[in-house]
This record gives structure tokens, sequence and C-alpha cells, in this order.
């Protein structure tokens, strides 16, 4: 720029008065629209004046096109750099652990009622909602109001579980709700609550209000009040109690079907000796005993494949998917977030023995290829230096990019 600056001023200089007052008021009224069009606007200086400038801007510009390949030139990484920026940069490609907890008795509880929602939707109807699901309620207890409100549900709770009607499955809750009693105002008020039946409390309230509030298009104020104060009691409280019912009675069907499941494969007997054919004959002998029609006898063929297996297999016998409450999985997950199932198990004591055994398996095994990698980067060094053409024409590429 200092060059560019002083031939500027050089040329500049060569400008008589009047031309430097010309090309300095041109420059001021370059974007004056009414002043572009005047005749003192279109004014060009003489010919060689003009030529000498295109010289000092064609100099310039020259110089600026030679810095910048310079300075690409000096930026440009070589071959060397991108391996050593590469080398820079260390990854861990270490394992990392997770241990998923299987709730088996959620997911048996699923499937049955997946299975009775189907079967009643076929029939035009629904069955009703029964997970077990809490959750944590926090009622108003920080001033005389809501306090002394609270105090008259526990003692209507309590005189209502004298009544021989009151639900048995919610006398636990109930006796638990009764213990713990209302803390002292001002302090937290927190109660467990079953998440199906509250949603399903708030919805009737909803529908309540809305039902109120068609009936004031259509009835007199007065219609509404006594109904409000007579009708609506008795709807709610028969809502309610139709609202637990449905809900204690579908959870009850579940559970039932739950045990049923566990029951099954808890019945499994160890049968010591036995074949699979052993079984079917047993089993195949009682059929005349709860069946009207003869029974055909058995293939002789598949007998005799049955007869090469066991009864009892160790691996299936009362296998833990069938009778277990509760399993762990257990994950390896890489550098790149990929996940590798390594087994379920029954405790999270094995699921973590499961990982530590197989990280150390990796953990080698990632040695072991570190070791091979730099015994083949010797060889192909050694190779390299027998014969450097290919070395040689990658340097001429490199070179020739840089051109």
């Amino acid at each position: 720029m200092r060059g560019f600056k002083e031939d500027f001023d050089s040329w500049k200089s060569s400008l008589s008065p009047e031309e430097q007052k010309m090309v300095q008021t041109q420059a001021e009224g370059e974007f004056n629209k009414k002043f572009r069009k005047s005749d003192e606007f279109k004014k060009d200086l003489p010919e060689e004046k003009m030529k000498s400038f295109a010289k000092v801007l064609s100099k310039f510009f020259d110089n600026e096109a030679a810095d910048y390949k310079k300075e690409r030139e000096a930026n440009r990484p070589g071959a060397g750099n991108l391996l050593e920026k590469a080398g820079d940069k260390v990854l861990d490609f270490s394992l990392k652990h997770s241990i998923v907890e299987v709730n088996r008795e959620a997911q048996r509880r699923y499937r049955y009622a997946t299975m009775k929602n189907f079967e009643y939707e076929a029939k035009g109807e629904g069955f009703p909602k029964s997970s077990p699901l809490m959750e944590i309620w926090a009622f108003q207890n920080n001033d005389t109001k809501s306090h002394e409100a609270n105090l008259k549900v526990l003692e209507l709770l309590k005189t209502s579980m004298k009544d021989p009607r009151f639900p048995e499955h919610l006398k636990q809750e109930a006796e638990a709700f009764v213990k713990q009693g209302i803390p002292p105002m001002g302090e937290k008020f927190d109660v467990t609550l079953i998440q199906v039946l509250v949603n399903q409390y708030h919805l009737l309230n909803v529908w309540m209000r809305n039902g109120v509030e068609d009936m004031r298009k259509t009835m007199t104020e007065t219609e509404v009040n006594d109904f409000i104060k007579n009708t609506a009691p008795k709807i709610t409280a028969e809502m309610v109690v139709w609202i637990t019912n449905n809900y204690w009675a579908a959870r009850a069907e579940v559970e039932d079907d739950v045990k049923v499941m566990k029951d099954f494969y808890l019945s499994q007997k160890e049968r010591p000796g036995k074949t699979k054919a052993d079984i079917l004959k047993e089993i195949w002998a009682q059929l005349p005993n709860v069946v009207d029609k003869p029974v055909p006898p058995l293939d002789e063929e598949m007998l005799a494949e049955l007869a090469e297996e066991p009864a009892t297999i160790e691996s299936e016998f009362r296998h833990t998917w069938g009778i277990a409450d509760k399993l762990y999985k257990s994950e390896a997950i890489d550098a790149f977030g990929m996940k590798y199932l390594l087994g379920v198990f029954e405790t999270k004591e094995e699921a973590q023995k499961a990982f530590d055994d197989w990280n150390v398996e990796y953990e080698q095994a990632r040695a072991d290829m570190k070791v091979e990698m730099q015994e083949w980067s010797k060889q192909e060094n050694a190779r390299l230096d027998k014969d450097p053409s290919g070395r040689e024409r990658i340097k001429a590429v490199l070179e020739e990019a840089r051109r």
C-alpha cells in the first residue's frame, strides 16, 4: 500500500490546480443525482493523465495479486502438516457402560392390557385403564382455610372407612393416609395418588362443569342452582364409585394374568433322565380323560426325533425372562455411539461383571491391533525406502497443486 500511495501522490502532483479541483468536485458529487447529470461531472482529464493513472492502478493490482499468491503459498498445509495436525488430536476409543432396567412386571401388564383393549375395541367398547403408576400431588396447606379443608377431608375419610361398603382395595392406601395425617399449617403437604384415577376424576369434574354451562343456556338460574345443590353431588358420587370400581376390577384382572404367567413358568419341574418323547407320551396318555373323540396314535418318526432331546434343557429351565420381576440389560457403548448388548441379567452386579470381562478383551484387542499396525508401518516404510518412486510421485503432485 505504501508503494501505491507514493505512485498515486506522484500522479496527483502532475495535475494542474484546475484539474485537481475538477477531480475533487466530481468525487464529492459522486452520489448527487442532480450533479451527475451536469456537464461538469461528465468532464474528463486529458488522455495522457488517464493513461498514467491506469498504469498506477495496474501496478497496484499486480502487486496485490503477487502478495495474495505468496500468502496462500505460505499458508498452504503440506502433507506433513496435515499428518501433524491429525496426530495432535487424541481420540478416545474406550467403551462406556450402560445398565438398563427391564421391568418385566410392567411389560406383562402392558401385554395383557393391550390384548384386552383390542378385544374390547372389536366389540365397540373400551377396556378400563388399569396402570398402577403413582404420582405425587401437592396440596395447598399454607393458610387457615386450606389447612381446615385438609383436616375435613381426613375426617371424612376416617368416617368412610368405618362403612362396611368401603372398597377393600382402598383400605391399605386409606390407612396409610390416615396414619400420615395432615402436617401443621405452613408445611408441605404431598400425597401420592394413582395417576389414572386422578386424571379420570379431573375429567369428570370438567364434564360436570360443561354440563352446568350448557344448562344455563336453556334453564333458569333457580333450576341450575337446584341441580348444583341437590342433583350434581349424587351424580358425581355415583360416577366416582363407577370409575373407581372399573379401575380396580381391570387392575385386578391384569394382575391375575401377570400371576398366571409367572406361575406357568415357575411350574416347570426338572425331569432328570426323561426325554421330550417321554413327556409327550405322558401328555398323550391323559388326553382321553379330557376329550370325547378317540386320540390318534403318535408318529413313531417324530417320537424318535424327540427321544434325542432331554426333557429339561438347563439354559431354558425356569428362564428368568418368564419368572423375574426386574432384569438388567448390560450394554457397551463405543466412541461412535453404537450400542452392543452384552446380556440380560438378574442383578446389577452381574451386568457390571459382564461389561468388565468384555472390556478386558476389548482393550487387549486394541493393544494387539496397535502392535500389528506398528509392524505393518515398519514393513511399508522399508518397502518405500527400497523403491522411492512412489514417494517422489506424491511429492510431485503436491508441488503441482501448490502452483
